[in-house]
């Protein structure tokens, strides 16, 4: 049995990987199953993952050699927060430049708004895992579409197909071509929520909080949430203008978080009361 077939039981929502921004690196060419430390661009492999920036290469759909390793990169930046700025794009001729730049991206005017950027970037690190290869790689074929590009690993193989909504932050699973279809049409939308793993600017129990009330039509939600822990073992978050969300933790049957790994436990949130 595959991963994402083990996994059913458990929710999408609050398992989003965290990252205030994301940086896509365009590498066509196969991928190693660790794509980051195995690309024959000497200076991604210097690159590290992390809570504020992480890191993804992207390429087209369809098979691409691999470019030459010193050739100028094409990079964008987008953020992981409602509110973000657009994605920008960088044309980086001097590949050590990446190494000194924030977590924000390049400083000054050194990227631009670029409104043929990527807009859902799906995991298809197939030599990472089976579930991402087989189901993501499908996903982008059958969407046929230049916006839906493949990239590396995006975290939860047990939920393919995943991608990142690039520019909203927001990661899904689960991932049907209907509902893929819509988030390229439309973004994010109720409907569009029942996939949703959260956005990865926010705290696990924040992004469940948003998607609950994403899947209620509550669409509008500016400012930073309050978390509060509460004496009867609750976890309460309230956006700014909305009622709060009471969440508590919720845990399953053991299932392997990827293809070929041993089982293991799960937790996650679960809604204790109408917003």
């Amino acid at each position: 049995m595959r991963c994402n077939a083990a996994a059913v039981a458990e929710p999408l929502a609050g398992t989003a990987p965290l990252a205030r921004w994301w940086w896509l690196i365009e590498v066509p060419g196969p991928w190693g199953k660790r794509a980051l430390e195995d690309c024959h661009v000497p200076v991604v492999r210097a690159l590290d993952s992390n809570p504020q920036r992480r890191v993804l290469l992207v390429r087209r759909r369809g098979r691409h050699p691999a470019a030459d390793p010193t050739a100028p990169l094409r990079v964008w930046i987008a953020g992981g927060l409602r509110g973000d700025t657009p994605p920008r794009v960088a044309m980086v001729d001097d590949h050590e430049a990446l190494l000194g730049w924030p977590d924000s991206g390049p400083p000054g005017d050194d990227a631009r708004p670029d409104p043929h950027a990527p807009v859902l970037a799906v995991c298809a690190n197939s030599a990472r895992d089976l579930c991402c290869g087989l189901d993501g790689r499908a996903l982008v074929q059958d969407l046929d579409d230049d916006r839906a590009w493949e990239c590396s690993h995006l975290g939860g193989h047990r939920f393919a197909p995943t991608a990142l909504l690039v520019g909203e932050g927001l990661v899904y699973g689960r991932l049907t071509t209907s509902v893929a279809r819509e988030l390229l049409d439309n973004g994010p939308t109720p409907t569009s929520s029942t996939s949703l793993r959260g956005r990865s600017g926010l705290p696990p129990v924040a992004q469940a909080a948003e998607a609950y009330l994403m899947a209620r039509s509550v669409m509008s939600l500016l400012g930073d949430p309050v978390i509060e822990e509460s004496e009867s073992m609750r976890t309460i978050v309230t956006f700014p203008g909305h009622s709060p969300v009471h969440l508590s933790r919720t845990t399953g049957t053991p299932r392997p978080a990827s293809c070929g790994t041993e089982p293991e436990e799960w937790s996650g949130w679960r809604v204790l009361e109408p917003a």
